[in-house]
């Protein structure tokens, strides 16, 4: 952990590779969350979650972009349509696109590699990196 005084510390690059991660799970896998800094170390809260319309269109939001009957329709007939024909297959892929993107992080910044995975909240999915 480091703190905003601690000399020689590339927060500049933290701040990127924290970004990158969340932009890249975001694009690729539709795999949203939360990314910050948080005493020197790249946080990324990422919400692995089932497959709807909602969140493939606006992967990230919290709240509903749709109009109300749009939402309902997704809740309770898009989504467990997509989550049986779908499901398996896409909680891989996010797995997957999750891995990459802390690989890539860490290949793109290796000066910064303790501090991309220290703190990774889904650290059993980043073994061997």
């Amino acid at each position: 952990m480091h703190s905003w005084d601690d000399p020689g510390v590339d927060w500049k690059g933290i701040d990127a590779a924290a970004s990158y991660i969340g932009d890249f799970c975001r694009r690729w896998a539709r795999l949203g969350g939360q990314t910050k800094e948080k005493f020197g170390q790249i946080r990324f809260y990422a919400r692995f979650s089932n497959m709807s319309l909602h969140g493939l269109i606006y992967p990230g939001y919290v709240y509903s972009q749709f109009p109300k009957w749009l939402w309902r329709t997704d809740i309770s007939y898009i989504t467990p349509v997509l989550e049986f024909l779908f499901g398996k297959l896409f909680h891989k892929w996010q797995t997957f696109i999750y891995r990459q993107a802390y690989k890539r992080a860490v290949k793109k910044w290796p000066h910064l590699r303790k501090e991309i995975l220290s703190a990774a909240d889904q650290d059993q999915l980043l073994k061997g990196i």
